[in-house]
């Protein structure tokens, strides 16, 4: 049996955690520990976390970070703190089927390193979800995938010796292609799996504002380089090249309501990688 532990990273996830907790607890496969890392929230998330504490089925230790430093930090902070040959992680908002966890470990052979699973958003009624479920997929399909590209981070397993000889999650992406960078600095050295068995549901709920900033924060890979017009401009083209795929799809499947936010998306990511330029321009590294 794997020694595992579970961390989740939280920012202002009071509201999920009545149904994240609950599935983690539930797995079948037994956990060392559950850690929730409190990212400086600005709502009841450590409180809420805590009222679990006292029944859970797996010791539950929170900690809570003394501002919002971002999501790689908190990933961090989390595997410092943990100490099990293997380290599970899960977004504050995605709920694990209860064989979850199980799936993810029968993966991880001697030869595996890194092992994700599939997402699938529970919420698709509103316009703006069902945006997010066609344009912002977090799943591979149906089958196993030999060494993909990269494990989007909401769901993974890590052999935590993997973790620290990657150097961990680049903290200067704060909340966005950490994940990536890390499969990145492994993926040639380390094999990484996709299983479709190991099921999680996404919680998540945009409206429409919420969803468009979160595209952006998405696919906007300046996020981890020093800002420059040049990058501004390779952003934006970077941007145009994908929605131009994006509206091809929603014309093709007859979806004019999706274009309702596909469209807007055009000229709002344009200039929201200049406002970041102008925001951010003489960070350090």
């Amino acid at each position: 049996m794997k020694d595992i532990s579970l961390y989740i990273p939280c920012y202002n996830a009071a509201r999920f955690l009545p149904t994240v907790l609950p599935a983690v607890m539930n797995q079948t496969h037994p956990l060392r520990e559950v850690l929730v890392v409190d990212d400086g929230s600005l709502d009841d998330t450590a409180a809420v976390a805590q009222s679990f504490a006292g029944s859970a089925r797996y010791p539950l230790r929170i900690l809570r970070q003394p501002g919002n430093l971002g999501l790689a930090v908190a990933r961090n902070t989390a595997i410092r703190s943990l100490d099990t040959e293997y380290i599970a992680a899960l977004d504050s908002d995605v709920a694990p089927s209860p064989d979850w966890l199980e799936h993810l470990a029968k993966e991880m052979t001697d030869e595996v390193s890194g092992v994700g699973g599939e997402l699938l958003e529970t919420y698709q009624t509103t316009l703006a979800d069902r945006w997010r479920t066609v344009h912002m997929v977090q799943h591979r399909g149906p089958n196993r995938v030999v060494r993909p590209p990269f494990l989007w981070g909401c769901n993974t397993l890590f052999r935590r010796s993997v973790l620290f000889e990657a150097g961990l999650y680049d903290e200067y992406c704060k909340t966005n292609a950490e994940d990536v960078k890390l499969c990145e600095a492994i993926r040639d050295r380390h094999v990484l799996i996709y299983t479709h068995l190991a099921k999680c549901r996404h919680l998540r709920r945009d409206t429409p504002k919420s969803l468009m900033r979160n595209y952006w924060k998405w696919y906007y890979y300046g996020c981890y380089q020093p800002v420059s017009p040049a990058r501004a401009l390779a952003s934006n083209a970077r941007n145009l090249r994908r929605l131009w795929g994006v509206i091809q799809k929603d014309v093709a499947d007859g979806d004019l309501a999706r274009l309702l936010i596909s469209l807007p998306l055009l000229p709002y990511t344009c200039i929201r990688d200049w406002i970041d330029l102008v925001q951010r321009r003489g960070e350090p590294m």
